[in-house]
């Protein structure tokens, strides 16, 4: 039994590294979008090379609150299986956003893009409560099934010997 656990470990291990892996890509990913795509856009007339103005300031704060969010829901912990669901999730959530950042762009209005921005953060934050319930419950259930009875367990040990 105790090289089962061992090699659970070694897989937990495996899941955990591959999650933090993800993570990064979609995160790298968004940054490279952020460089590449129209939020890069000046809100005035200014050469790139000024400072970022208020609203890319404003647009780069909530980026990264929504990265945060996703960090402290699911923490490197989480098992390699769920983590699709999550990148799935923080995708759909950056989209918004990024939506969020178009109206921003095309309108200059700030104080709309913050209502919409802080709208779609907090439907991200109750899909994120969904998902971690529904995770919780299949690692609930999943556990249910590995666990043996003693009878099984003394028939393994039986076996490897």
């Amino acid at each position: 039994m105790s090289s089962q656990r061992i090699h659970v470990n070694e897989l937990e291990g495996v899941m955990q590294c591959t999650l933090v892996v993800l993570l990064a890509i979609a995160g790298a990913l968004v940054v490279a979008q952020q460089e590449n795509g129209p939020k890069k856009k000046p809100a005035s007339g200014k050469p790139t090379g000024a400072s970022p103005s208020l609203e890319q300031l404003t647009v780069e704060r909530q980026n990264e609150a929504l990265n945060v969010s996703f960090a402290q829901a699911f923490p490197e912990d989480t098992p390699e299986e769920f983590q699709p669901l999550v990148v799935e999730l923080y995708v759909r959530c950056q989209a918004e956003l990024d939506n969020c950042a178009e109206l921003l762009w095309a309108s200059h209005l700030l104080r709309e893009y913050r209502k919409c921005a802080l709208t779609q953060r907090r439907f991200c934050a109750q899909e994120i409560q969904e998902l971690q319930a529904e995770l919780e419950a299949m690692v609930e259930a999943g556990r249910e099934e590995l666990a043996l009875s003693p009878a099984e367990e003394d028939i393994l040990s039986v076996l490897s010997h």
